[in-house]
């Protein structure tokens, strides 16, 4: 839970440098560099923590990409378009991921904690990540289609104060709530190796 939100803090930081800076000076490229500055502190302290290499340069290339993006077309918005877009995709494939029994919020789990796919083989795990996905597909469904009316409209610090007001609290309390249901659907343990070993390492 603590990594899930951690996660989500950092994911936040450059945007929230890239907005204050673009709403206090209206300069996109001073912004664009204020938001690249903070993912490489981000990426930086990532590294420094031992954590997976993975998100830390999955996340500078992202902020890398959007700042490139932006500075091209010079357009404010289109710096949220990359995880706009890969945000959108997720939505979009996660039913038909489902359907081939892999979750999103599963794949997320197992990058985040480290333990990969321990729930692969696990029936009770595999039904306990389907439900959550689905509460959290409905809300992130809800979110993306806000944020693209925001970026349809070129309203960029639209943009980065919703994300910042109403996404990021929105993200935190739904790990709340996906930790809550999932820990209530995998209290009757099915007896796998998988399950069992996750159990212990828990405890």
């Amino acid at each position: 839970m603590s990594k899930a939100g951690l996660h989500v803090a950092e994911t936040a930081t450059p945007v929230l440098g890239f907005t204050l800076s673009y709403s206090t000076t209206e300069n996109l490229p001073l912004s664009l560099i204020t938001g690249i500055g903070l993912a490489a502190v981000v990426a930086a302290y990532r590294f420094r923590q031992a954590r997976s290499i993975w998100p830390a340069i999955g996340g500078f290339a992202l902020t890398g990409g959007a700042a490139a993006i932006a500075a091209l077309s010079g357009q404010a918005a289109d710096f949220f378009l990359p995880v706009l877009i890969t945000r959108a995709l997720i939505v979009v494939l996660t039913p038909v991921l489902l359907l081939l029994r892999w979750p999103p919020v599963a794949l997320a789990t197992g990058v985040l904690t480290g333990r990969g796919l321990f729930w692969r083989h696990c029936p009770v795990r595999m039904r306990a990540f389907t439900i959550a996905n689905l509460a959290w597909m409905a809300v992130e469904g809800a979110l993306v289609v806000n944020q693209v009316r925001l970026y349809l409209a070129d309203r960029a610090l639209a943009m980065g104060a919703f994300k910042l007001l109403v996404e990021v609290p929105a993200h935190l309390l739904m790990a709340i709530l996906l930790w809550v249901i999932y820990r209530r659907l995998t209290l009757r343990t099915c007896g796998c190796p998988q399950h069992d070993t996750h159990e212990r390492a828990q405890k």
